[in-house]
């Protein structure tokens, strides 16, 4: 049988079982970790470990050559990252952060998760206190392995994990607080009771001009949760040029995103394990991640007011035999990853890997996206894909809805919606949001942005809001439309050079700039 009808026999023959149990697929909530004096060489479709007498290749669409029941590793610039399931197998017994786990809003708690520690080793850490507000509270654990883990802001308290020669440091910081730290057993745990005190005097703390047209306010705002601190960058049309700036797979601060420009403001969401954007990402035109789950955007063109809508793309692809219908992005079935070297697709699903216009491979994911090229991961009902063979010429077809983004040079997905047409926009569940989610229900600072109908743009930052608090907050500035973006402990608002909402920054992968207009023009 031709390879290219072996292919879509065994698509095929995947969409009917996709009618049985649900394939094994690694949880949102995984957890990933470096191996400590681990080893790797990573090639196009396999990655090497070595980890003392352990040698073993992941082969992609293939497994751990070895036959041993864990999930693939995750490259990241030239690292490699393994979950539970990988260090379980190797029997890498080091104990490890298993988890963090936050509640509450006025009162903090904070549960580090160490079944692999002993309760009696953290006898000593029995603590109660209070820190300032230019204070942090620092604790010393034994040394941990320590996953890619960014905890997310909570109150307006953030908590920062890192490992030294000593062992492993926790560090608290936020506002002025009084805490209590014990451990518990069976598992062992420790908990942190923190209680935040949020100074909240309803005035204008401060107002500046930026340059001609841009103005920075600071000011505090009521609301049902107990008020805010606001950060408010006004933007006025003809100001400067709004850009999104940023690379998939390459983290960095705000402060470095916005070098060279007047104002700079996290934006868009992304894996945490591999810094990988998740959702619209362009940059000068060029398409770095497609839209997902019909999420909010914002998009930028020269000489227009910026645009904020829900997105949704439709993918075909021309071949030699005609135009072939793909599918939505936003039922997940369908995808083009750009990132290279990142895995694409899962056993359940075709991945087609394309490079200069030309089929390189077309076999059952995960696939590792080539080099200067982009992988394409279809369902496997769709026969027309399957059929395509090695050398076959192939043009990607993307379709933008609503259209006016077809015309934008820069654009960024987040969400969820707050405001549209003036009017109050904020449904989670439209954008595939979970109901009860911390990063949305919880008391965190929160990154924003919106535009008047005049075409005033309003970059915003709550220190400690919900985010359904933003809807009233951006109908009160005047907005005629308006969305979250990526918001807790990647919130980072830098005016002049200067962050102004808080006292760290957390790397991230998009960030919109202002640039403004040069003085000669």
């Amino acid at each position: 049988m031709p390879p290219r009808r072996r292919l879509a026999a065994l698509l095929v023959t995947l969409a009917a079982l996709l009618a049985g149990p649900a394939a094994r697929t690694q949880a949102a909530s995984e957890l990933y970790y470096r191996l400590p004096g681990a080893s790797s060489t990573v090639t196009d479709d396999a990655v090497t470990v070595r980890f003392g007498a352990f040698h073993e290749t992941y082969v992609s669409g293939l497994g751990w050559l070895s036959g041993i029941d864990a999930d693939p590793p995750v490259v990241r610039g030239g690292e490699v990252l393994v979950n539970a399931s990988v260090l379980d197998a190797l029997g890498v017994d080091a104990p490890r952060l298993e988890g963090v786990r936050t509640s509450g809003a006025a009162e903090v708690r904070v549960v580090l998760d160490l079944p692999g520690l002993d309760a009696a080793q953290l006898a000593a850490l029995r603590l109660s206190g209070s820190v300032g507000a230019a204070e942090d509270l620092e604790l010393r654990l034994p040394p941990l392995l320590l996953p890619e883990l960014t905890p997310e802001d909570v109150g307006g308290v953030a908590l920062d994990l890192s490992s030294d020669a000593n062992g492993t440091r926790v560090r608290v910081s936020g506002p002025a607080m009084s805490y209590q730290v014990f451990p518990l057993a069976d598992p062992t745990r420790l908990v942190l009771d923190l209680m935040p005190e949020r100074d909240l005097t309803p005035v204008v703390q401060s107002e500046r001009q930026l340059a001609p047209g841009v103005s920075y306010r600071r000011f505090t705002v009521p609301t049902p949760s107990g008020g805010s601190v606001v950060h408010l960058v006004s933007i006025a049309p003809g100001s400067g040029e709004l850009r999104v700036v940023g690379e998939s797979q390459v983290p960095r601060t705000v402060r470095e995103l916005a070098s060279g420009a007047l104002v700079g403001l996290n934006a868009g969401y992304f894996d945490t394990t591999s810094f990988a954007a998740i959702g619209y990402l362009l940059v000068d035109h060029g398409l770095l991640s497609l839209p997902s789950r019909n999420r909010a955007s914002i998009g930028f063109a020269s000489g227009q007011a910026p645009l904020i809508d829900r997105l949704d793309v439709s993918v075909r692809l021309r071949t030699r035999g005609g135009l072939v219908e793909v599918g939505s992005t936003s039922d997940g079935s369908v995808d083009v990853v750009r990132t290279p070297g990142a895995f694409a697709g899962n056993g359940t699903q075709g991945v087609l890997l394309v490079r200069g216009g030309r089929v390189l491979e077309n076999k059952i994911g995960p696939r590792r996206v080539p080099e200067g090229g982009f992988a394409l991961v279809y369902p496997p009902q769709n026969r027309a894909l399957a059929l395509l063979d090695e050398g076959d010429t192939v043009t990607l077809d993307l379709r933008v809805e609503p259209p006016d983004f077809e015309r934008v040079r820069y654009a960024v997905e987040a969400g969820p919606l707050l405001v549209k047409d003036g009017l109050p926009a904020y449904e989670p569940t439209v954008e595939s949001f979970a109901l009860g989610q911390r990063i949305l229900d919880g008391l965190t600072q929160q990154a924003a942005v919106g535009v008047t109908r005049d075409g005033t743009t309003l970059m915003l930052v709550a220190e400690t809001m919900r985010a359904a608090e933003l809807v009233p907050l951006f109908i009160a500035l005047g907005a005629d439309r308006a969305m979250r973006l990526d918001s807790g402990s990647s919130t980072t608002l830098v005016v002049d050079g200067q962050v102004v909402n808080r006292s760290g920054e957390r790397r991230v992968v998009s960030a919109i700039v202002l640039v403004p207009q040069r003085a000669d023009r």
